[in-house]
């Protein structure tokens, strides 16, 4: 390369640099600006009564318990089935069926939010639990849609704190019938 193609004029120089220190002071507040977001955040949820039984979920970190808590809320009667909170979620597919024919789809009503945290719940819980991996790869060798097979595990997980939000408890591996038997298979 040629020194010319490297440098610019005085100006575009001075210019852009003070373009880039201006962008990194911005950037600086903003950073401490999230920092004070996420810390009240976790304020937030630490006081609330159910914030131990979503953050005892694999894969679920402060900022996915707030965005749980905000978007399934504290009242039961609101989810008085598992089914229900699937659908709000989207992770229950829709049947349609007319005649003879008959389609699985995908559920497009949904409380987006709900079914974003969901999936990252997911996501990152296939790298924290043992069965929600292998439920993942099972899904993936039948031929399943990466993001397909990610719905059907989060529905899964969602069935799983839907029982712990309504009894009230933790999630313990111990207690998930799932858990339990890869655990077996596993020692075996």
């Amino acid at each position: 390369m040629r020194q010319n193609l490297l440098s610019g004029s005085v100006g575009t120089v001075a210019g852009k640099s003070f373009s880039a220190q201006t962008f990194a002071r911005l950037l600086h507040e903003l950073n401490v600006d999230i920092a004070a977001y996420d810390d009240a955040i976790a304020a937030a949820v630490a006081e609330h009564p159910d914030a131990g039984i979503f953050a005892s979920m694999p894969g679920v970190g402060p900022v996915l318990t707030g965005v749980l808590l905000a978007e399934i809320g504290e009242d039961r009667a609101r989810y008085p089935t598992v089914g229900v909170l699937l659908a709000e979620a989207g992770l229950a597919p829709v049947t349609r069926s007319s005649g003879r024919s008959r389609s699985v789809r995908f559920r497009y009503a949904a409380n987006a939010s709900l079914r974003e945290a969901a999936m990252w719940w997911t996501f990152n819980s296939l790298r924290q639990s043992d069965w929600a991996a292998a439920a993942f790869k099972d899904a993936r060798s039948r031929s399943q849609q990466y993001h397909r097979a990610l719905r059907g595990v989060a529905a899964r997980w969602m069935r799983v704190l839907w029982r712990c939000w309504t009894d009230r408890t933790t999630y313990d591996p111990g207690r998930h019938p799932a858990a339990r038997q890869l655990a077996a298979n596993s020692t075996t």
